[in-house]
């Protein structure tokens, strides 16, 4: 299941005792030194103007979809096995080099096998289309496999031992994923259903990216409520499925004005503009911060009620989302990034780099266990792995 770091997953055993590497400061050094990395393997993998590789921004788009969904279902659909059997960093780095692996393979299946027979996903069609229908497919798989592994937290499989119960897990979050694809995505990208789809693509976009949302920060900061508190199993997996399906229609409204006030009018006064892309562009900032608030940062230190730390963190995470949204579009993605401008400086796509870094969180947090982060503790001093003093 995927939750924050005070219940995620682990399957080895009991670790020796250790300490936080550089002491309360740690999480703030893991988040600047994920950031710097995240810049550095951009320049030299898929920045459009310094990589030496070249590829296009929707190629690098479906190569890191498919990968960031690989992830999920190594590390939390199937809780890292096999790759829990190994030690660390040994288990991480061959996890990584497996959902890199099936980040290519899957993007060359479907836009060189599949769009072979379907032009919709094929790597020959203009302006990369193919490649931009085989990312958004991954689109509706973020929220069901992340459902299912969080807020489903394995339902209904819960008592089925792994892997059988991952196997189980995959195809139903599978099965979620090729009904939101079937009607909300293919009809938008196939040209003989563009002219009349049951949801246009930017609305279908902001809908499901705003209940992915919910889903990671449920997860990383409410531990799931409310959907919680019901005690039957079966109206605990309806009430999470209701909420956040629901609630992301909600989410989608309340953020497109939100993003209307943050875009500069001559941005909005652009044909290219869409504020309902722009709610899960914004809201890729917000489930990236509330993977690092509840993946490195932990458990919180502060001596309040569970309501109030959750209300806190809530705020800090939507409060540094916006941030990094505002200084992503306006200058860091056209100045630093390289990404095309709209117009001056103003440009990017935090659905690429934003993701491009919450992989990394994820990688380091839960493939790696985070195993750079701590050093053996000193014979008197006996703290749990991995926790540091947060102080949010």
């Amino acid at each position: 299941m995927l939750t924050d770091s005070d219940t995620m997953f682990t399957e080895s055993a009991e670790p020796a005792a250790t300490v936080p590497r550089f002491g309360s400061m740690t999480p703030v050094v893991v988040t600047v030194a994920v950031v710097l990395l995240s810049v550095l393997s951009w320049w030299l993998l898929a920045d459009p103007k310094w990589s030496p590789i070249g590829a296009s921004l929707p190629a690098v788009n479906a190569v890191l979809f498919w990968t960031i969904l690989a992830f999920i279902f190594t590390g939390f659909t199937f809780d890292n096995w096999p790759f829990s059997k190994l030690g660390q960093p040994l288990s991480g780095l061959l996890q990584i080099a497996t959902n890199v692996a099936m980040g290519f393979a899957i993007t060359w299946l479907f836009t060189f096998v599949g769009g072979s027979w379907d032009p919709t996903f094929s790597h020959a069609a203009a302006g990369g289309t193919g490649f931009t229908a085989t990312a958004f497919v991954v689109l509706v798989g973020f929220y069901a496999y992340a459902f299912a592994a969080s807020s489903w937290e394995g339902y209904p499989f819960e008592k089925i031992p792994g892997p059988v119960a991952g196997v189980a897990q995959w195809f139903l979050a599978a099965f979620i994923m090729l009904v939101g694809v079937v009607v909300l995505i293919y009809p938008n990208f196939n040209a003989a259903l563009t002219k009349a789809p049951p949801l246009a693509l930017p609305a279908a976009t902001g809908w499901v990216y705003s209940s992915t949302v919910l889903v990671i920060v449920g997860a990383m900061i409410w531990q799931n409520w409310p959907w919680a508190l019901v005690t039957n199993r079966h109206g605990r997996a309806a009430a999470a499925l209701v909420v956040t399906l629901g609630g992301g229609i909600g989410l989608y409204y309340a953020l497109r004005p939100l993003v209307q006030a943050l875009t500069p009018a001559d941005i909005k006064a652009l044909p290219s503009f869409s504020a309902a892309t722009q709610t899960a562009e914004l809201g890729v900032c917000i489930v990236m911060w509330a993977l690092v608030v509840g993946l490195i940062f932990g458990p919180s230190k502060l001596k309040r009620s569970t309501a109030e730390i959750r209300a806190i963190r809530t705020v800090v995470v939507v409060a540094l989302g916006i941030a990094t949204y505002i200084v992503f579009m306006r200058f860091f993605a056209t100045t630093v990034l390289h990404f095309p401008a709209l117009k001056g400086d103003y440009g990017g796509s935090p659905l690429t780099w934003i993701n491009w870094t919450a992989l990394i969180v994820l990688w380091y947090s839960v493939g790696l266990g985070g195993c750079w982060s701590t050093k053996p503790a000193p014979a008197r001093e006996r703290v749990p792995a991995g926790l540091a003093d947060s102080t949010v």
